[in-house]
């Protein structure tokens, strides 16, 4: 299904004056073309024809354009439509192409024969290349259009494609992929992950005023183009420049699943002030055959990371980590033999950055840790997390969900449904928080911004939830963080199958990790995807599945020990997707960033139209 942005304000009325003037030229350029063709042989005007022929092109391209504008009013065009639209496209190319040949045909007889003028002759003769060439075209799209209904990738899995194309429309197909670059590629040029960052002008990029929207806060949105999927979010050392990383993998399907465009990873700076937006991509945009709307394991299987400060940049693929720098051409490999686990679960990273980008560490399909230094070039071991058998199947648990450092880098957080594993990345010291089985599952995860409390999205059974941050926990019910061997926590404990997640309540636990206490907060009904502290920790933002924004204000550390305040309880009105969430270094507006949308909020109207004091 095709998901592009809904059509913009000035291309509806461009529209609108495209069906004025197309209905103009066409009304023309046909009238001309009929004369000229039934009119006597002697009466042929060679300028009023070729003037014709064009006037009758520019008005298939003019409704070609309104027709994709209205077509974009719908958010998720219908894949029956979408299958139609692509069918009518390619007969009208290769009536276009017959059409196109026609005309050449007529206008070099009479260019040959008519009694005319070297000027006439000169320029007509450039506009009959000009047709030869339109024709050619024609039929290189025509074919690029009909084959996902010709040949095409049968399964996922299988690298073998079905082929009913005679072996001469294969050949032109090969040279149409020529001419457009990377089209159906099986795989990735390394050659294009290479520095350094060149930024462009946007010009797929909008900005829209909020001011007079209907959500309190809300001043500015962005729309990017539809490959443009926001994983992170980050602001320069300024504070006035927004960056946001796009780690590409977005497909978008045409002609009813079965032919697709897979969009590279992108890097957009976004100017606040001045509303400019660059944008640098790393490779091009690859179209792939397939069916059923399924993208081959050659464009899958790879992950895209930059690290907080925005200087490098990580292309990870199942068994090659390539790590370059934005402003030069130097590119360092690492070659991982025993593999990686480039998905975690709930599609969170089981790799990250430090944030100065000088470190990289990840989580192998075994639960093994390692971390790279970059400036000494060494592959270090880190403890492993703890993988146990589930009971009675003889396998090994992979829901590994991700990992992060901690804002100073000293430390990392392996999480997934096991537990929580902390490590010293200096000191070897490492902790373990184990989570019940039945009694609580992990749905995301925050460092604050000194790195001694945590934010994690629960859900958990109701009589686990704490709400009083007084005392110290005992060992009845949740187990304490304990400094010991992680894998000595399973020894003799037997894994049970969770229960009906529809008895767990969804939590954001703030766990601070010095003293080994909590407080749970609940958020509703829906569980937790995105947490996010502000600067100061004075703030934290949590979003869940359902869309709904929840703001907290954290007591100061060294305050009276209160309990955090609900702020903000705001609905982004964007259910069922992943939201990534920043505040600025001023800590005046807080980003939300979801698919293709980037917007911007002013907190201190966040705060005063929804009648609460920060």
């Amino acid at each position: 299904m095709s998901l592009t942005p809904r059509p913009r304000v000035e291309e509806f009325f461009l529209a609108l004056l495209w069906i004025v003037g197309t209905g103009a030229w066409g009304y023309f350029g046909i009238v001309g073309y009929v004369q000229n063709i039934t009119a006597d042989p002697s009466l042929f005007n060679l300028t009023g024809f070729i003037l014709s022929f064009f006037l009758i092109s520019l008005t298939v391209f003019g409704l070609r354009f309104i027709l994709n504008v209205l077509l974009r009013f719908w958010r998720k065009t219908p894949s029956w439509l979408d299958t139609l639209a692509t069918l009518v496209l390619g007969i009208t190319l290769i009536t276009g192409c017959l059409f196109s040949l026609f005309s050449l045909v007529i206008a070099v007889i009479h260019l040959l024969t008519d009694n005319i003028s070297n000027f006439v002759f000169g320029w007509s003769l450039a506009a009959c290349l000009g047709i030869l060439g339109l024709a050619f075209y024609q039929f290189l799209a025509a074919l690029n259009t009909f084959e996902p209904f010709l040949g095409y990738q049968e399964g996922e899995a299988s690298g073998k494609t079905q082929s009913k194309i005679p072996r001469f429309l294969i050949g032109l197909n090969k040279l149409q992929s020529r001419l457009h670059h990377k089209n159906f590629g099986a795989s990735r040029s390394e050659e294009d992950v290479r520095g350094p960052l060149l930024l462009e002008s946007d010009n797929k990029t909008y900005l829209t005023d909020e001011k007079n929207s209907s959500r309190p806060g809300l001043e500015k949105t962005l729309v990017a183009h539809g490959g443009f999927h926001t994983v992170m979010l980050g602001f320069t050392a300024n504070g006035a420049t927004l960056f946001a990383v796009s780690n590409g993998g977005t497909v978008h399907f045409q002609a009813g699943g079965r032919k697709g465009v897979m969009f590279p990873p992108e890097f957009k700076f976004w100017d606040l002030e001045t509303g400019r937006i660059q944008t640098a991509s790393l490779g091009a945009s690859q179209t792939f055959l397939t069916n059923n709307y399924l993208t081959p394991p050659s464009l899958q299987n790879y992950r895209f990371l930059v690290p907080q400060g925005g200087a490098k940049f990580a292309w990870i693929t199942p068994q090659l980590i390539m790590v370059g720098n934005w402003n030069n051409e130097q590119l360092k490999n690492l070659a991982v033999e025993e593999g990686l686990n480039l998905r975690g679960y709930g599609n969170f990273a089981p790799l990250a950055f430090n944030p100065e980008g000088s470190r990289l560490a990840w989580v192998t399909p075994e639960g093994k840790s390692r971390l790279w230094n970059l400036d000494t070039n060494q592959v270090l071991p880190l403890r492993s997390y703890p993988m146990a058998e589930i009971s009675g199947s003889g396998d090994s648990e992979t829901n590994i969900w991700g990992l992060i450092f901690s804002p100073d880098g000293t430390r990392i957080a392996t999480l997934g449904d096991r537990g929580i594993l902390l490590q010293n990345v200096y000191t070897g010291w490492r902790w373990f928080r184990p989570l019940e089985a039945g009694r609580e599952m992990l749905s995301g995860f925050a460092f604050n911004s000194n790195g001694f409390e945590m934010a994690v999205g629960l859900r958990v059974r109701r009589d686990a939830i704490r709400t009083s941050t007084s005392g110290r926990r005992s060992n009845n019910g949740h187990a304490s963080m304990v400094a010991t061997n992680p894998s000595e926590i399973f020894s003799s404990q037997e894994v049970t199958a969770p229960t009906s997640t529809d008895d767990l309540i969804p939590i954001v636990r703030l766990w601070d990790l010095r003293e080994d206490r909590y407080v749970d907060l609940l958020v509703g009904d829906s569980p937790v995807r995105e947490l996010a502290y502000s600067p100061d920790n004075r703030l934290l933002a949590v979003v869940d599945e359902a869309g709904m924004l929840r703001m907290w204000e954290i007591a100061v550390e060294g305050s009276s020990n209160r309990a955090p305040r609900l702020l903000v309880q705001l609905d982004l009105g964007l259910s069922g997707r992943k939201v990534v969430v920043a505040f600025s270094p001023d800590i005046e507006r807080m980003i939300c960033a979801t698919d293709n949308r980037i917007m911007s909020w002013s907190l201190s109207k966040l705060f005063q139209q929804a009648k609460v004091r920060p």
